[in-house]
């Protein structure tokens, strides 16, 4: 009984020994053994030819896609210098316009001369409002109304009893503020600084339209020459790039045809790449 427990064991492994040796001889004859181990063995003088056949279509597939890519490289190095210094002058005309100053509120202009609640900046007119500082005794002053200089019109009058300033905006509408009679030149004063300052601002407004203006279309130039410089490398990257799908669709066709070879000649087998 002992002794029969023994013939299945034996029968597994002259199974699997039989399967090992011919999964063995079908990997030496298969032309894709991991590690290159089948060009080590020889069946035969056409078994030989064909394996050495398909080596050096291999080869020379690596060779072409090599060459092809660094052909397809140089040429794309060459056209990136030719437009480089035209990208880069584009670049600094968008930087330039985008640096370009914006208004906002500017400097104050003459504040020994301001009258509350006005007070006069480069770019606009501001009135203030006093607010108490969190219920203690001193008081805070904050904007309440931010008046941009450009269509701004500043009025001097008096009557007998006050002299004002009559700020009227843009839109047509008009704001007064009066001081006493005594305050006639200090606010006529800041009526002359204010007209003065709205032509100034006016001014400004011109010379940035006018550079705007000249870097846009400065900028429309550069563009196109950018165009022009990148259309004229254009034909030889195209043949460059041509040349290299022909050479790599060449190395291709002989790389089958290697492994066509290989199938008739070698039995039958083909290899998987």
């Amino acid at each position: 009984m002992a002794g029969t427990g023994g013939h299945p064991v034996r029968t597994v492994i002259v199974v699997l020994v039989v399967v090992g040796c011919g999964l063995l001889f079908w990997l030496l004859r298969y032309p894709c053994v991991p590690g290159r181990l089948r060009y080590a063995f020889s069946f035969g003088a056409e078994e030989r030819a064909a394996r050495r056949a398909l080596s050096d279509a291999r080869g020379e597939r690596r060779s072409a896609c090599e060459k092809a890519d660094r052909s397809v490289a140089e040429a794309e190095r060459r056209w990136s210098d030719r437009v480089a210094p035209f990208r880069q002058r584009v670049r600094e005309l968008e930087a330039a316009r985008a640096a370009l100053p914006k208004p906002g509120q500017g400097r104050a202009v003459r504040p020994k001369r301001w009258l509350p609640p006005l007070e006069l900046h480069e770019h606009v007119l501001l009135f203030m409002k006093n607010e108490a500082a969190g219920g203690e005794d001193a008081a805070r002053t904050s904007v309440e109304e931010e008046l941009p200089l450009a269509g701004l019109a500043v009025d001097f009058g008096h009557t007998r009893d006050n002299v004002h300033i009559r700020v009227t905006r843009p839109d047509g509408t008009s704001r007064t503020e009066h001081y006493p009679r005594d305050r006639e030149v200090a606010v006529y004063d800041l009526v002359e600084d204010v007209r003065n300052q709205v032509l100034r601002h006016q001014q400004f407004l011109a010379r940035q339209e006018a550079r705007e203006a000249e870097l846009v279309t400065e900028t429309k130039r550069a563009e196109a020459d950018l165009a022009q410089a990148g259309e004229a490398g254009r034909p030889e990257l195209d043949t460059v790039r041509e040349a290299a799908r022909t050479r790599r669709a060449r190395a291709d066709a002989l790389l089958r045809a290697a492994r066509d070879g290989w199938k008739t000649d070698a039995g039958g087998l083909r290899p998987w790449r």
